[in-house]
């Protein structure tokens, strides 16, 4: 088990990859900077999530893209030459993994296509439903995303910058889908979104 302060970085990119990550506690985002300082944000993880599977499974592999703690933070931290020795004598184990990873490159591609194929809103409004499915709890008539989401974490998250992502929530908001409070977004009309979103 390791502990992380808030605004720590667990990894960097080009740092070796030989520790996988369970999500005990706290919040962690996975993200890359560009050489301009702009941010693009793969996801941000809640407790129980997995990450670090990608370089882990890869001999001599090294990390692609950044982990930040978002709160206070704790890890279980499987080093690579004891996680592969388990997945060799656990096979039912391994099944799962893969699962894990399959999800992770089915998510990209959806990202992909959401960027090529939906406007701003649509991608808030999406990108809203999916985190409110992973870290959701019911609140008011819909769901509160548990994870607390700032403009600019949100705006890597859909490729949009800050601005227009205030403006789709702002819109969101004044139509009563959506309720900003204090850091969080509560879903108050989620089916209005997944048509937003389609």
């Amino acid at each position: 088990m390791r502990r992380y302060a808030t605004d720590s970085f667990i990894f960097r990119g080009g740092d070796p990859g030989d520790h996988l990550y369970v999500l005990a506690s706290g919040e962690v985002k996975i993200s890359r900077t560009t050489e301009a300082g702009g941010e693009v944000i793969f996801a941000v993880l809640g407790t129980g999530d997995v990450f670090g599977e990608l370089a882990v499974l890869q001999e001599n592999a090294v990390r692609s893209a950044d982990a930040q703690t978002l709160a206070e933070t704790e890890c279980f931290v499987l080093h690579r030459p004891a996680l592969v020795a388990f997945l060799q004598t656990h096979p039912a184990v391994m099944w799962c993994v893969i699962t894990v990873l399959s999800d992770t490159i089915r998510r990209k591609d959806e990202a992909f296509s959401d960027l090529v194929f939906n406007d701003i809103p649509g991608r808030v409004a999406r990108k809203l439903l999916e985190l409110a499915a992973a870290h959701g709890e019911p609140a008011h008539t819909g769901a509160q995303i548990t994870v607390r989401l700032s403009q600019r974490t949100l705006a890597g998250l859909v490729g949009a910058s800050r601005e227009n992502v205030n403006r789709a929530l702002s819109r969101f908001a004044s139509l009563g889908v959506i309720e900003l409070e204090r850091g969080h977004i509560n879903l108050l009309r989620p089916d209005e979104l997944r048509r937003r979103g389609v």
